[in-house]
């Protein structure tokens, strides 16, 4: 029934603003990319996304996830152990 609160940022306002005035024609899909800093086939996705799910689907899908980069838990502790143990007077 009720919709769930979504917050977006400064970047996915801006974005969420210019794909409106792209869907009501007031700007073209080229502006828009040009004021984005996207390609134009990446407009034409968000401008779809947009029509279908409206603004929650401008949100990065990534929020809440672990960046790809990061270290596991389990592998911090054993560096720290490591530098501890090993390397005690280094630094």
């Amino acid at each position: 029934m009720f919709k769930e609160a979504v917050t977006m940022s400064h970047k996915e306002l801006n974005r969420l603003q210019i794909i409106q005035e792209t869907v009501c024609r007031n700007i073209t899909q080229e502006q828009a990319a040009a004021r984005t800093g996207v390609s134009v086939r990446q407009i034409k996705r968000l401008v779809h996304r947009y029509r279908t799910e409206g603004a929650e689907g401008l949100i990065s899908r990534r929020r809440g996830k672990r960046p790809n980069n990061a270290f596991s838990a389990q592998f911090r502790t054993h560096v720290i152990s490591l530098l501890k143990e090993r390397y005690r007077d280094f630094g």
